[in-house]
């Protein structure tokens, strides 16, 4: 008797039971969508309903000009112990690295520009890097700080030394504490090229400023995680007295 079942809904089923078995792995592309129509003799338009169900599951992921990808699973973080990013996923025993794009001077942007008390020409040095967790690309960081600092870390290898580090045994700074704020916002197009996704989809942006001893701010981070690859988590636990 043959089933009932819409055939993208077979499909869809058909691709659900590969990747729960690891066949593509995690973070592994799928066949091209005319390979899939082929196998599995149906229209593209037939087969991209199949994919758009896997893509609403969180299964798939689609990423602009390369293709689909088996979607890897999402970071959890503790929105209550959020401390460096990449430190604590390191801790966690994820395998963090994190890429060097660029560093430049330039005219800070009213966010950057507030946040580290600039005025005048508000020149700024910036430190572009790329965070990934076991080779896939899961936050584009932009770290500004105001240029007199940025001239001294001109001469230090940023592609190699931590920029924590390089501030504390380079130049004597030390960080003593941060404010941060987490958005939910569109993916700006800079972000979305490094992070291989698609401009304006659904993202969280973090802005931390980070101050020395005195309260002087030293640096700005702005931070873009793409929404289908991080997921925000508290620990709650309440006393006996607010159980009762």
């Amino acid at each position: 008797m043959q089933s009932r079942m819409p055939r993208y809904h077979q499909i869809a089923q058909a691709l659900r039971t590969r990747i729960g078995k690891g066949h593509p792995a995690p973070g592994r592309p799928l066949e091209t969508q005319r390979r899939l129509a082929r196998e599995f003799g149906v229209t593209l338009m037939t087969l991209r309903q199949a994919l758009d169900l896997l893509e609403r599951e969180g299964l798939i992921t689609r990423r602009h000009g390369l293709g689909t990808f088996v979607a890897s699973p999402t970071v959890e973080y503790d929105i209550l112990h959020l401390r460096a990013f990449a430190g604590d996923l390191s801790a966690r025993g994820e395998r963090v690295v994190t890429r060097f794009l660029r560093s430049h001077v330039t005219t800070a942007d009213r966010w950057a520009a507030r946040a580290l008390g600039l005025d005048g020409r508000r020149q700024a040095f910036v430190l572009e890097r790329l965070r990934l967790v076991d080779g896939r690309p899961i936050g584009f960081q932009a770290s500004y700080l105001p240029a007199a600092i940025g001239a001294d870390l001109a001469h230090v290898d940023l592609a190699a030394t931590p920029l924590r580090d390089a501030l504390a045994f380079k130049l004597g700074i030390d960080i003593a504490a941060a404010h941060e704020t987490v958005s939910a916002v569109s993916l700006e197009r800079r972000a979305a090229r490094e992070l291989g996704c698609r401009p304006g989809m659904p993202a969280f942006r973090s802005d931390r400023v980070s101050v020395q001893a005195g309260g002087a701010p030293v640096v700005y981070d702005r931070v873009f995680i793409p929404g289908d690859r991080f997921r925000i988590t508290r620990q709650l636990d309440y006393s006996s007295t607010l159980a009762s």
